[in-house]
């Protein structure tokens, strides 16, 4: 089913907020997609298929509009005061819009500045080696985009390019940074209007990964 793709999360958060927006009580099951384990909502994939039976599919309880800005709301809140002083704290910020197709542009991630290796606000450092592969599965796999990773599908990675300095040699591109290049298209009204305004103005990208101490 297309609503299939939409419902797979790499992170357990992400996948019980969409089993609470489904009316599943936060309840999640892991489940086998392409060969790769992931997150989805139900306490199995029977209950999970069985939500979607006949007209068994609930419309969210909560305004849409109103559940998005307490989303942002929210995510604002946090203090990155303290992580900023131990990291470079650079954004994947939204550098150029187009209105009449709706797209956004800019870096999705940054790994490295000048040749040092950028600290992300969790305090972690992904190699352009790792990034290149899971961009790569991403765009192969998914494109998928959601708003601060929860709810439904409203958008969609239409271009997408790594940029290392093995790539960029090859290619003829010169940039300080390395990391990963997108441009994404904005399917929702309320979404495009949050990007419009500044309320949404920055790239995350979400995933999971193994982590090695260094």
């Amino acid at each position: 089913m297309a609503q299939y793709a939409n419902d797979i999360f790499t992170t357990e958060p992400e996948a019980i907020s969409r089993s609470y927006d489904m009316g599943l009580n936060g309840v999640t099951h892991v489940s086998d997609y392409d060969g790769q384990a992931v997150y989805m909502p139900g306490e199995s994939h029977e209950a999970y298929l069985a939500y979607y039976e006949g007209d068994k599919a609930k419309e969210p309880s909560v305004d849409r509009l109103e559940a998005l800005r307490t989303i942002v709301q929210e995510i604002l809140k946090t203090d990155f005061a303290k992580v900023g002083e131990m990291t470079k704290n650079i954004e994947g910020k939204i550098l150029k819009t187009d209105d009449e197709q709706r797209m956004v542009y800019g870096w999705a991630s940054v790994v490295t500045e000048k040749g040092e290796a950028v600290i992300d606000r969790q305090g972690d450092v992904i190699e352009t080696g790792t990034l290149v592969k899971a961009v790569n599965e991403f765009m192969e796999h998914v494109r998928v985009g959601k708003a601060m990773h929860v709810g439904d599908q409203v958008g969609v990675v239409v271009h997408s390019l790594p940029i290392t300095k093995e790539i960029g040699d090859a290619l003829g591109i010169q940039s300080d940074r390395e990391g990963w290049v997108v441009a994404y298209k904005v399917f929702d009204d309320t979404v495009w209007d949050m990007v419009k305004s500044g309320e949404l103005a920055a790239f995350s990208i979400g995933g999971r990964a193994i982590k090695e101490e260094i």
